[in-house]
């Protein structure tokens, strides 16, 4: 059989009578970092099936950094080969591996880029430290305060569709996409692009084209992407490409015969049009993983098999290093009462003899969608695919319910609050085994810390700048400001208003009536400056809570407030007024606590003392409550530092509430009925 083979990064004919064995990194990801003198995990997936010639063994497995050969096995669990770099001194690393079969032919794989440097790791995502990624979407160029809390992974949406890019021939539009690469690339997180070639969501030009054309013009969508994005971990580069074996016997995507006629044809493999993209693919993007992905395969296994025989014919060429299934909700949810049988359907995707990738889980639950289903889908399909030794990772197709593609597949409620789906994930990943990786160092935030980020070890991640009356300002982490950590944050009013609110730092930190905050931070400036510190409402009626100046000079200061309020305010924000002169300034270590006493009986509203008692406080698994007065009921609250609802109930003079769910830190009680409203601290052991 002829064949196009990879030789080094050059595409030559040759006679073969053997599928090349797979090698794909799995760990670390492309953009990975760590702290200088660290041990670094390297896990490479290689088998030798899923090609043409199935009669072959993997004999062993090389490692290389640069070109340099640092280690060799032959010895794998699951067809994962593992190697532990150790003391990796500072410096940006290519990592590769070379699988060689019993007949002596190898493969080099993609290669993974990694930066080793002097400013510690901190962890991110629920699943830091697990062994997988564990990734969402995000829509736009807007950052959730708690994606860094959840997710150690990033995919646009929709803002990396060729048709978003270039909807107008030759005018490229990546504003979004760009924001949403440099997030995930700032905070060194999996980046999966999405997509090169969809017959979905594709300009509407391309139909006109000549093959020749066509090809010219994907050529340059691709050398545009690798320009921009060089820390891409994974690409899919041919999406939803089914058409034989489909629900309704149609194309998945309609305008997929556009991509078939324009990259070339079906030709002598019936798939020549798809070796020529993924031929390209390679040329282009050297490290990073070529996926192909689709839908309708765990409910269908004719249509994985028929994702096997276009796997198959690039498997041949060594030209694909993933098997993406998009696991959306119509054809998963309904095998929750079999996951012997999802599993079966894994193993088959895994037959393609290269890892397989879920992209786009989202789960509603069945038969109909409910918040109590839906977590009975979770608790039945997610560990499935977790625990698979094939699938390298997860990708979740977003989280807020009122803000998915598919109503119902929420798992964080509009308002903030968490539905029962992701109580028990967090749950979940909490008790997975901890093997050291990904993102595993030291914790994002202080649990008692009401300020999310307040280290700026997370880029500008929860923070963000307000301009008033006509001012204009910008912010960036810098990492020589000798402050508290290694980074901190400057901020430089360009065009600095009259008043210092007219350019503001801000983040929301909700506040309660009785309690009393302490607000601490470290700043210096480019020259001295006077500057006010906020708790402000921050909308409706804008009233100031507590306000104080401070005087900032080019010596790192640090600085030290306290207030207590008189009101509830779920929308207050804690503010830094910069405006008024244009010098920058630079803050660190930014802290704001409840430092009330954390007794368990607390004054209620109306100073009548408490008529509820809670024990035990701190509490582990079950807290306690009992309310004197039976007369009527009073309804619960349990929030934590953000101000999210957590749980909430009723209670008639007694409550036993299971809190075997919840984190260890600082929470908030809120009990309301006809005595008034009271709010007491409780913490969580």
């Amino acid at each position: 059989m002829a064949i196009f083979i990879i030789v080094g990064n050059t595409f030559v004919a040759a006679e073969i009578t053997n599928t090349l064995p797979s090698a794909v990194i799995t760990y670390p990801h492309s953009n990975a970092y760590y702290q200088e003198g660290s041990n670094i995990v390297i896990r490479v997936y290689s088998t030798d099936f899923g090609g043409t010639f199935q009669d072959g063994t993997v004999e062993n497995v090389e490692f290389f950094v640069d070109d340099d050969k640092i280690y060799e096995t032959n010895v794998h669990q699951d067809h994962t080969y593992t190697y532990l770099w150790h003391d990796v001194q500072a410096g940006e690393y290519r990592i590769r591996a070379r699988a060689t079969d019993n007949d002596g032919d190898s493969f080099t794989s993609a290669g993974v880029i990694i930066k080793v440097g002097e400013a510690p790791v901190i962890k991110k995502g629920m699943s830091a430290g697990k062994g997988k990624y564990l990734g969402n979407v995000m829509g736009s160029s807007t950052v959730r305060s708690d994606y860094l809390h959840l997710w150690n992974g990033v995919t646009a949406e929709n803002a990396h569709k060729w048709e978003s890019i270039e909807s107008e021939r030759d005018v490229m539009t990546w504003t979004t996409g760009d924001n949403i690469y440099n997030f995930a690339a700032d905070n060194n997180l999996v980046f999966r692009y999405h997509a090169i070639a969809w017959g979905s969501q594709y300009p509407t030009w391309l139909e006109e084209l000549e093959p020749e054309e066509f090809q010219a013009e994907i050529e340059e969508y691709m050398a545009e992407m690798a320009a921009r994005y060089p820390y891409m971990d994974q690409i899919d580069v041919l999406n939803e490409n089914l058409y034989l074996n489909t629900w309704n016997g149609q194309e998945h995507a309609a305008g997929t015969p556009y991509f078939r006629a324009g990259l070339g044809g079906p030709g002598e493999t019936g798939y020549d049009w798809v070796i020529w993209l993924f031929e390209k693919a390679r040329e282009y993007f050297p490290n990073s993983k070529l996926i192909m992905n689709d839908f309708e395969l765990e409910n269908n296994p004719a249509g994985i098999q028929e994702m096997l025989d276009v796997v198959k014919v690039l498997r041949d060429r060594g030209l694909i290093d993933g098997f993406g299934t998009q696991a959306h909700t119509f054809n998963v949810d309904g095998l929750w009462s079999n996951p012997g049988l999802l599993r079966q359907r894994i193993d088959m995707m895994a037959s393609s003899g290269v890892p397989v990738y879920v992209t786009e889980l989202d789960l509603i639950g069945a038969p109909e969608a409910s918040e109590a289903n839906q977590l009975r889908s979770y608790q039945n399909i997610f560990p499935v695919y977790w625990e698979h030794p094939a699938v390298a990772g997860i990708t979740l197709w977003g989280y807020v319910e009122g803000s998915t593609w598919w109503t119902g597949s929420g798992i964080i409620n509009a308002d903030g609050t968490k539905r029962d789906a992701l109580i028990w994930l967090e749950q979940y990943m909490k008790d997975q085994p901890d093997v050291g990786f990904p993102f595993d160092g030291e914790d994002m935030v202080d649990e008692e810390n009401m300020v999310y980020n307040g280290e700026f070890n997370l880029g500008t991640s929860g923070w963000n700048v307000q301009n008033n009356a006509g001012a204009s300002s910008t912010m960036e982490i810098v990492s020589d400001a000798d402050l508290s950590g290694y980074y901190a944050l400057r901020i430089c009013p360009e065009n600095p208003g009259t008043a210092s609110w007219h350019v503001q730092l801000r983040q929301q930190t909700p506040i309660f009536d009785g309690r009393t905050y302490a607000i601490s931070f470290m700043a210096n400036a480019d020259e001295n400056k006077t500057i006010d510190v906020a708790v402000q409402q921050d909308g409706q009626s804008f009233n100031t809570h507590f306000q104080q100046s401070a005087n900032i000079t080019t010596e790192p200061q640090e600085f030290s407030f306290s207030f207590t309020s008189s009101v509830n305010d779920p929308i207050a924000a804690l503010k830094f007024y910069l405006g008024g002169n244009s010098v920058c300034v630079y803050i660190d270590n930014v802290v704001m606590m409840d430092v009330t006493d954390s007794s368990t009986n607390l004054p209620n509203m109306d100073d009548q003392g408490s008529n509820i008692s809670v024990y035990p406080n701190p509490f582990r698994d079950k807290l306690f409550v009992d309310v004197a007065d039976t007369s009527s009921t009073s309804y619960y609250e349990i929030l934590n530092i953000n101000g999210q609802i957590m749980f909430q109930g009723v209670i008639n003079n007694q409550k036993t509430i299971s809190t075997e769910l919840l984190t260890a830190g600082i929470y908030f009680l809120r009990i309301a009925g006809d005595n008034g409203l009271e709010i007491i601290k409780i913490i969580k052991n």
